[in-house]
């Protein structure tokens, strides 16, 4: 462990450190669950991360955000220690860790001896700064320690949990450890004392040396499963659905501060009633593994990998269509869809994708809604809105009547509170309504009720959902933006009046008046809203898709096919670019390239 130590703080102070700093480090060891100081507290001391997971959070209550996670080898504190300003987020233990601290006073004394130390620290601040300036895309979510938790021993669990761990060693390497495994290895007992001392120490080893640790456990109240739940980054609790959704009392029992999902076993291809799995069970997310279709398995050691995609789909009205080519694409090009999420009429097209329709299935669905079924033509006394949306409403019960607990693809949508003024997330209860909450144009279409609460469409508030996404089990996100950025010049002095243009068009030989439909302006009004933070949200996806739709009309539906094919040769033309970017030997700076590219 001292070796680890050394190495650590040499990074941040350089080799040629006082020996005297090591002698001022005090040790830390901080239980999950624990908070290491809150937002507001003095910045007195400076913390290195040896073993374990932290995170960081911003605001209290209701308003508190995840900032982002602290890994062995991160520093924190730094900021606060160098100004003396107080802490500007609240760090948090996820896993039993251990730090060392360095105390403002002792910092100080030895900043007086070797005035370099302040300089390597001001400089690995500054480094933090410009990555956070630039907004570069994050680091998907990789796992050093994750526990498989079974809470049925039955024939289809079992089977997948070997499966599971047999792939994911593959694909990433590491251990899998049971008490059994323990004893083989020659490793100290997973019984008695010893557990909290030697075995802490031993696993500290590995865990520095391995890429990743599988702990195999069940729901028995022993010492080894109480003890990898306090070690462990992820919990996978591992479910067949065919057994009783009610938690046991042993699983009740069991306690773990870290990330918690749900992996429900399915006998065959139909899901329902994952909202009871769900009931009681303190987790994060679910997955479904369905008995016979490898590509939720695959999915599930994507996402435990850090490897899984994400796919963001954009407001933009009918040009949204083209998320519908570029998914195309996708498939075409062997690019799985491990999550999906959108805005507004990125929702609906999300909905089809997450429902897990093929690509020609989708399209032709859609194209049956939206050119077929005419959902903009349902006009109505423009009191609330200038479409009922009754119309829109049987569409889409027709097509996308379930539960998102029950899609077999994570899916999420977003709309704007307004009494709030903030972004609500859609990802549990009925996909219908959430969609229904996520396209509600105002003016166009009525407002959902939400939670007792008025909500209109996302678009208002963030019509590229990237950030919702990232806070996600994502490695890499995708973003389809289908905004418009083409700038509309007039050839006219004053706005002509209603009369004036429709004489234009039903009149010969009158002067014609390019002039945006009502719905047009709504639309156009409603993007400009959030286009500031559209930028940053583009910028922090690792692929940005913009297919070239602004010459479409936002509500001309008689051009569905059109737009679908530009989202397709587009998508097609980006994603392959993406793809030689990432191939071995090639610059990992490509990935820029491959947004230029995608920009067109």
């Amino acid at each position: 462990m001292k070796d680890l130590i050394d190495t650590i703080v040499k990074q941040y102070f350089g080799a040629d450190m006082d020996p005297v700093l090591l002698d001022r480090l005090q040790s830390v060891h901080l239980p999950g669950g624990k908070w290491l100081f809150r937002e507001g507290d003095p910045g007195d001391a400076l913390y290195f991360l040896i073993q374990g997971r932290l995170q960081a959070w911003a605001g209290t209550g209701e308003a508190a955000r995840l900032l982002g996670e602290v890994r062995p080898g991160d520093s924190v504190g730094e900021a606060g220690l160098l100004a003396g300003d107080p802490r500007s987020a609240g760090i948090r233990a996820i896993r039993d860790s251990f730090l060392v601290r360095l105390d403002k006073k002792d910092f100080e004394h030895l900043a007086r001896q070797h005035p370099d130390m302040v300089m390597k620290l001001a400089g690995h601040v500054s480094r933090l700064m410009q990555q956070n300036l630039a907004d570069a895309p994050r680091e998907g979510r990789r796992f050093k320690t994750i526990c498989l938790l079974t809470l049925h021993g039955t024939d289809r669990v079992e089977r997948s949990r070997e499966a599971l761990v047999q792939d994911l060693l593959d694909q990433v390497g590491g251990l899998a450890l049971c008490p059994e495994r323990l004893r083989q290895l020659g490793a100290p007992s997973a019984e008695g004392a010893s557990l909290s001392t030697d075995l802490r120490r031993w696993l500290a080893e590995q865990e520095a040396r391995q890429p990743l640790l599988v702990f195999l456990c069940g729901t028995e109240d022993s010492a080894w499963t109480r003890f990898v739940l306090r070690q462990s980054d992820l919990v996978v609790r591992l479910a067949d659905a065919t057994e009783s959704p009610v938690p046991t009392q042993a699983e009740r029992a069991l306690n773990a501060e870290c990330t918690q999902v749900l992996a429900l076993h399915h006998r065959g291809e139909h899901i329902a009633g994952t909202a009871e799995w769900l009931a009681g069970r303190p987790v994060d997310h679910h997955f479904h593994l369905r008995e016979g279709l490898g590509e939720d398995h695959a999915r599930l050691v994507r996402i435990l990998a850090g490897t899984s995609v994400g796919l963001v789909l954009g407001a933009g009205a009918v040009r949204g269509l083209s998320e519908l080519g570029v998914h195309k694409a996708m498939v075409e090009l062997g690019i799985p869809v491990d999550w999906v999420g959108g805005s507004s009429i990125g929702s609906i097209v999300a909905g089809a994708i997450a429902r897990g329709w093929t690509p020609e299935h989708a399209i032709a669905m859609s194209r049956l809604s939206f050119v077929k079924g005419k959902p903009f033509s349902d006009y109505t006394l423009p009191v609330v809105s200038l479409i009922r949306g009754e119309r829109m409403m049987r569409l889409l019960r027709a097509q996308l009547d379930v539960a998102i607990e029950d899609l077999p693809i994570p899916y999420f949508c977003v709309s704007s509170r307004l009494d709030r003024g903030d972004v609500h997330v859609h990802q549990h209860g009925s996909l219908v309504e959430a969609i229904r909450a996520s396209a509600a144009l105002p003016g166009v279409l009525p407002p959902a009720v939400v939670e007792e609460e008025l909500v209109v469409d996302g678009a208002v508030l963030n019509n590229l959902p990237v950030d919702v996404m990232r806070q996600k089990l994502v490695g890499t996100v995708i973003a389809v933006d289908v905004s418009s950025r083409h700038t509309r010049r007039v050839d006219y002095e004053e706005t002509p009046g209603s009369w004036a243009v429709l004489r234009g068009r039903w009149l010969p030989f009158t002067r014609r008046y390019r002039v945006p439909s009502l719905a047009t302006l709504i639309l156009r009004s409603t993007e400009i809203g959030s286009l500031a933070q559209a930028r940053q949200r583009r910028a922090s996806a690792d692929l940005l898709i913009s297919p070239p739709v602004s010459k479409f009309r936002m509500t001309d539906v008689s051009a569905f096919d059109p737009i679908v094919e530009v989202g397709y040769s587009h998508g097609l033309k980006a994603l392959r670019a993406w793809q030689e970017s990432r191939e071995p030997g090639r610059s990992s700076s490509i990935g820029l390239e491959a947004k230029g590219a995608a920009a067109g």
